[in-house]
């Protein structure tokens, strides 16, 4: 990630791209950017109310009407440049929002869900409908890419579509078996995602549909950081794409871990010297993705240009499962590693870009203790020749030994594999 935007401030909540405008809400106040990123520049107005992440939603007006929902606290709107309380006092405190079909769609905790006039902000009170599966909380609406609306429940899922000619515009079609576990729990409707729709499932799962159905995607490892997660009502899933691949990335209170649409499989995120990832919430403007920053006001981009995260390292650890010759033990002569040669950048910085490595360390109690790290070298611009390996790491366990690589040198690198040289001890 690099710098894209700045605010002075802290707190990023949420965003939305409006034409050739992104707004962003930190903690109170609204900026705008346009293009060419800098400075923001502060909305006047009233604050926007609560300080937990917003909800945002535009219309096809011929002037685009642009609401911001603080789940629980009320919504605001953007208006000639400024934020404005809601005009219509009917809308009361909804959860959340999202546009279809040239309405806003507002969900209540009471299961109640309304729309507002076709792109208009007003509200008619007959225009109201209530979940009809169970009798739990709604937490959002998601537009399908079918054009049909999905209402997201702590117990249940409902599909709502065709268009009535009176009151609430959409009729009950479906009930999708799942709930999810809080509002910002479910993402992949987001303009310029177009990879599925997923979701923290009430089973405690990452779930993405299929059809009406959510079928699960996510490790044992992850369901079990999901199920004894505190406040599960915080737990967020946000999107973006790099480099063609679609990634969906889940959030904790001290965790993250990401999910890559194209090859389909999991990493855990952590950005430098923290326990999870420090993006927040990424939203594509100006193509490009942008998100906040936990540990600044700032507005990033993600972009695989870069390979660190605002100049902070950005490290790739893998960690091997037992390598050994049970019942016997053995002894390691040589580790070698199958990796990228020549990837080091001649005009980069010196030593991390020009001369970059891969840390070796060792584990022989099941990676309960690890050894000191020792460097190798991956090769510096063009230097393709010689193998990348180290030597005489003494006696396994009969129940192995587990290898960690740890690679954080800002230049395009791939590790492909690994081999363990080693003889048996009888």
């Amino acid at each position: 990630m690099r710098g894209f935007g700045t605010t002075g401030g802290e707190g990023f909540r949420g965003g939305i791209t409006v034409g050739n405008t992104f707004y962003g809400v930190w903690i109170d106040k609204v900026f705008s950017f346009d293009a060419d990123g800098g400075a923001g520049a502060q909305l006047t107005g009233v604050p926007v109310p609560g300080t937990a992440p917003v909800i945002c939603a535009r219309n096809n007006a011929a002037v685009p009407d642009v609401v911001i929902v603080a789940p629980g606290d009320g919504a605001v709107i953007l208006s000639a440049g400024a934020v404005a309380s809601y005009p219509d006092p009917d809308v009361g405190q909804p959860n959340a929002v999202c546009f279809l079909k040239g309405f806003f769609v507002f969900t209540y905790g009471d299961g109640k869900t309304r729309t507002s006039g076709i792109n208009s902000t007003s509200i008619n009170t007959l225009d109201v409908a209530t979940a009809e599966s169970k009798p739990d909380a709604l937490y959002r609406p998601i537009p399908l890419g079918n054009g049909q609306l999905t209402l997201w429940g702590s117990a249940s899922g409902e599909v709502w579509g065709g268009q009535n000619d009176t009151a609430y515009p959409f009729s009950y079609i479906a009930t999708i078996n799942r709930g999810i576990v809080g509002p910002y729990a479910i993402a992949g409707h987001d303009d310029g995602f177009g990879k599925g729709i997923f979701a923290v499932t009430d089973d405690f799962k990452v779930s993405t549909l299929d059809g009406y159905t959510p079928v699960p995607v996510s490790p044992t490892e992850l369901d079990i950081l999901i199920e004894n997660e505190p406040d599960k009502t915080q737990i967020s899933v946000s999107v973006y794409v790099a480099q063609g691949h679609g990634f969906v990335v889940v959030k904790g209170a001290s965790w993250c871990w990401e999910y890559d649409t194209t090859l389909k499989t999991w990493h855990e995120r952590q950005s430098h010297l923290q326990t999870g990832w420090r993006g927040m919430f990424p939203v594509k403007a100006f193509d490009k993705w942008l998100c906040g920053d936990t540990l600044s006001g700032n507005l990033l981009e993600i972009t695989g240009q870069v390979h660190d995260e605002v100049g902070d390292p950005l490290r790739m650890r893998i960690e091997t499962g037992p390598f050994g010759s049970f019942p016997q033990a053995a002894r390691i002569n040589t580790i070698e590693l199958y990796l990228t040669k020549g990837a080091g950048i001649a005009t980069g910085t010196d030593p991390v870009q020009t001369d970059p490595d891969v840390e070796i360390s060792i584990s022989r109690d099941g990676g309960n203790k690890w050894s000191n790290p020792r460097s190798v070298k991956i090769g510096r611009q063009a230097i393709t020749a010689g193998r990348v390996r180290s030597s005489i790491w003494g006696q396994a366990d009969v129940q192995g030994v587990r290898w960690r690589f740890d690679e954080s040198s800002n230049v395009p690198f791939g590790f492909m594999g690994v081999d363990m040289q080693a003889e048996v001890l009888r």
